[in-house]
């Protein structure tokens, strides 16, 4: 809860999770918006009488739900409360592309029918939101197409995207801005398995063939590196790793270009706007950008999905000055116009407005 109590002027916990192992009829369930009704029936009491307790007290008659994994929550409240159901992600549009990678039959069987499993049971409950609460909103028109398709309704789904935090606007000059090292950074936190792929896919069939040998460097910050990369760090001296940084603009100030390789996952990649706010130049595959549609492949970043062109993306904005600011003046414009927090709420207000 640290960092939330200047921004809600109540916060209540729910009971906290129970001890006991689930019951084994979870395994039976179809809709993964059932799981917590088979598999802990009483939490799910306490919590909901919990819930309803708070809104009573506190006279609450809108609610704004954020994660799939709440929709079990909060559908009881969808008869007497308007409800916004904040999906973020879309989780089966993330586990149909990850499913894109795994090996080809019959290797990895198991983990194959594990996530066939995992998203029809999800598909299930995605397909449900829409019909349950008054609205449903993701981050990326991807993620929004994904529900609609899989509920059939349209009127009550719609987008709203991230925003960047106007402090690191502040730290933007791009007139003063020199880029003290030939490289690229990536950030985010390594454990996710979306970030997880990205850096390993870049290693492999990008910095390795490509830029190892042109001499540009490779910065990447955030904390639980896999076992190979810090390996490979230690044997090649143009890999950087910083591990998790408390003043991340402090490591980034010192790269002229953000490279954002993902191949997998949806949503919004918060760490292509934060760029944008601080002034790199942004390579990124679609999957990476194609929340930002108010961006422009070209002007405001360059897009590049196969292994050669992004390194020579990279190359280019390396070499030529003139269009790497061009491009990261644009890029602040349209992040000032579209991605900022206050636009983002006033969006998000006039959707709770308009219930």
């Amino acid at each position: 809860m640290v960092g939330l109590s200047d921004v809600f002027r109540k916060i209540v916990e729910t009971p906290k999770f129970p001890n006991h192992r689930p019951s084994l009829k979870r395994h039976f369930r179809r809709n993964d918006s059932e799981y917590y009704s088979l598999s802990y029936p009483r939490h799910l009491s306490t919590v909901t009488k919990t819930i309803a307790d708070f809104c009573e007290e506190n006279s609450i008659s809108h609610m704004i739900v954020f994660c799939l994994v709440l929709a079990e929550f909060v559908r009881p409240f969808s008869s007497d409360k308007k409800i916004i159901f904040d999906l973020i992600d879309s989780e089966v549009l993330t586990l149909t592309r990850q499913m894109q990678y795994l090996p080809p039959w019959p290797a990895q069987l198991s983990a194959r029918l594990d996530a066939h499993v995992m998203r029809a049971r999800r598909a299930r409950a995605e397909a449900c939101l829409p019909h349950w609460f008054n609205h449903v909103t993701t981050v990326n028109d991807a993620d929004s197409d994904t529900v609609c398709r899989l509920s059939g309704r349209t009127a009550n789904v719609s987008t709203i995207p991230n925003g960047v935090s106007p402090d690191l606007v502040e730290t933007f000059d791009s007139n003063a801005r020199v880029a003290k090292r030939r490289g690229v950074a990536f950030w985010g936190n390594l454990a996710f398995r979306p970030n997880s792929d990205a850096v390993r896919f870049f290693y492999q069939y990008v910095y390795r063939p490509y830029l190892a040998p042109a001499g540009i460097e490779w910065c990447v910050v955030g904390k639980d590196a896999e076992g190979w990369l810090l390996q490979a760090a230690r044997r090649d001296d143009g890999i950087r790793l910083t591990g998790f940084v408390d003043d991340i603009c402090s490591v980034l100030a010192e790269y002229p270009i953000m490279v954002n390789p993902m191949r997998i996952g949806s949503g919004l990649k918060n760490k292509v706007l934060e760029a944008f706010a601080m002034g790199l130049a942004v390579v990124s595959t679609g999957v990476g950008i194609e929340a930002l549609g108010m961006a422009h492949d070209g002007v405001d970043y360059m897009r590049a999905d196969e292994p050669e062109k992004v390194a020579a993306a990279i190359k280019l904005l390396i070499e030529d000055q003139g269009r790497r600011h061009s491009m990261i003046q644009s890029a602040r414009k349209v992040m000032l116009e579209h991605y900022t927090w206050n636009r983002v709420a006033r969006d998000l207000d006039a959707l709770v407005g308009s219930l």
